[in-house]
């Protein structure tokens, strides 16, 4: 699964950008989510731990459903632009 772009935002706050990324890992799939900065490179700080799922989808479910517990409102972008990721 290709990774994916997504952005959260909340009221008195600026929009968060963030990188999500589903991979197959042997008899699962893992989610990971990176918090990214303006250039799309992503930050080294931890911003959720990495879930896991029988398909990708739900991998990536439960990693946006993290953010939406935090955020009032989180969107996907799609892949991100930059190549460097």
């Amino acid at each position: 699964m290709a990774s994916e772009m997504l952005i959260a935002r909340k009221d008195g706050l600026p929009a968060a950008r963030f990188l999500l990324d589903v991979f197959h890992d042997g008899e699962r799939w893992t989610s990971t989510l990176a918090r990214v900065n303006d250039a799309d490179e992503p930050l080294t700080e931890s911003v959720a731990p990495r879930f896991y799922g029988l398909t990708a989808e739900q991998a990536r479910r439960r990693m946006i459903t993290t953010l939406e517990n935090e955020w009032d409102e989180v969107v996907s972008t799609g892949q991100p632009e930059s190549t460097s990721l």
